[in-house]
């Protein structure tokens, strides 16, 4: 039996894998996902693996060591929007399926 507070009952101390948490939804979550976007082409997901992995700046911070500074970056919601120009577009592209992949 499970309690309100996602607690076994019969074995005291066990949480529940389907114990639902309504806290802080600014908390990082085991699998939150950014969807990413250059030019409007889908690119893949950036995992937020960590709250010190770089979070929603992670990606922007990825292209500025890449010596990309000719972009722009937008978060919205869950989507990573980047602008760039058709000059280094097809770059940033490349760079990005890598990094997503890797990461």
């Amino acid at each position: 039996m499970i309690n309100l507070n996602g607690q076994n009952t019969i074995a005291p101390g066990i949480i529940s894998a389907f114990a639902t948490y309504e806290g802080d939804s600014a908390l990082k979550k085991s699998q939150d996902t950014m969807n990413v976007y250059v030019n409007g082409d889908f690119i893949g997901d950036k995992v937020l693996i960590a709250q010190g992995d770089g979070g929603l700046n992670a990606v922007k911070d990825y292209l500025l060591n890449k010596g990309f500074s000719d972009f722009k970056y937008k978060v919205d919601g869950n989507n990573i929007i980047i602008n760039a120009g058709d000059d280094i577009c097809d770059e940033i592209k490349d760079h990005l399926k890598v990094y997503l992949n890797i990461r």
